[in-house]
């Protein structure tokens, strides 16, 4: 898995907290031998699947079932209507040879949302519970902002993949800046897209980029982890995630633990973003993300400050590992029983 990815992310911080919480943890990874797996190795309670499709997670799912030890899947989004339909044709096989049946066999399904609820229940999946993706602690209401003098960021942060939505936002970049060009505002605006590139779409973005002439205000960083990202976080003014589905958005709790407001695309079940002020939420369509971002602007230092500090009360409140940890605890021992 991508360090950079919401799965990878969850099993992560999911592991480290169940430790500080004296839950025992063993995390197995594609790509290792069979007898190296944690149920093939060690004697264990329950098992718990990250993700969908790999014949190393049906592999897994079988080994438990033949030991009589129950199984929690995770389909972290990937069984979004989008999901399912991109490269259909590769998971179509995957969906009637095993996937389907293991999902049935478990003996619950987590989700992040009540949106993923949705999407799981309507592929016939009933035994489904949510727990949200966490964050770390919220950073002091008073930590001074990061960056370049005078320049002002839209921050976006995920893996450079057409599920994101990235195309979209460009256009709507070129868009909102260009329309703000006579005024200056332009001048002091950067987009700046930070993840890894998967499967050489970054060189689709940046020719985009060249053919809308945008490249003087548009940046590509590569991926940022630990110290490093949290200093993007912090050198922002505003996060944008215009995916065209999450199932969660993890980067979305990340910016609002640093005081930044966000804006995201109704694909993502973030309407609490418009529903407490703390940013916007909608169409990710170029014009309707480009009107978002033209209100940001406008909305000035104070009034995205405001915003900020509503979504990091709301994270420090409603969004710790440790708060995922015990929903999770408390699932595990009721397919214990």
């Amino acid at each position: 898995m991508s360090g950079a990815s919401g799965v990878a992310t969850f099993v992560r911080e999911l592991d480290a907290a169940l430790r500080t919480k004296g839950v025992a943890s063993r995390v197995a990874c594609p790509g290792r031998e069979a007898q190296e797996c944690a149920i093939g190795a060690d004697a264990c309670d329950i098992v718990h699947i990250h993700g969908l499709w790999l014949p190393f997670y049906h592999q897994a799912s079988e080994e438990a079932r033949r030991r009589g030890i129950p199984v929690v899947w995770s389909t972290h989004g990937m069984s979004a209507p989008w999901s399912m339909r991109h490269k259909r044709w590769k998971k179509l096989a995957a969906w009637w040879m095993y996937q389907r049946r293991d999902l049935r066999r478990a003996a619950a399904i987590h989700c992040t949302t009540d949106l993923e609820v949705a999407w799981n229940s309507r592929l016939g999946f009933a035994n489904c519970f949510v727990a949200p993706l966490g964050t770390a602690e919220a950073s002091r209401a008073d930590a001074p902002r990061r960056g370049e003098p005078g320049v002002r960021v839209l921050l976006f942060v995920g893996r450079i993949h057409p599920v994101k939505g990235l195309e979209n936002l460009i256009r709507a970049w070129a868009e909102a800046t260009g329309a703000d060009a006579k005024s200056g505002r332009a001048a002091q605006w950067r987009l700046r897209i930070v993840g890894p590139d998967e499967g050489g779409y970054m060189s689709v973005l940046k020719a985009l980029v060249e053919r809308l002439s945008v490249r003087d205000t548009v940046e590509f960083a590569g991926p940022r982890f630990g110290a490093d990202l949290s200093s993007e976080y912090d050198g922002c003014d505003c996060l944008v995630l215009p995916s065209f589905t999450e199932n969660f958005g993890a980067t979305v709790i990340d910016a609002m633990a640093h005081g930044r407001p966000c804006i995201a695309s109704t694909a993502t079940p973030w309407k609490t973003l418009r529903e407490r002020g703390c940013g916007w939420w909608v169409d990710n369509a170029p014009a309707t993300l480009a009107a978002a971002i033209r209100d940001m602007m406008s909305a000035g230092d104070a009034a995205r400050a405001e915003m900020g500090e509503r979504g990091r009360a709301m994270v420090a409140a409603e969004y710790t590992w440790s708060a995922v940890a015990d929903r999770m605890i408390g699932l595990y021992g009721r397919c214990m029983k």
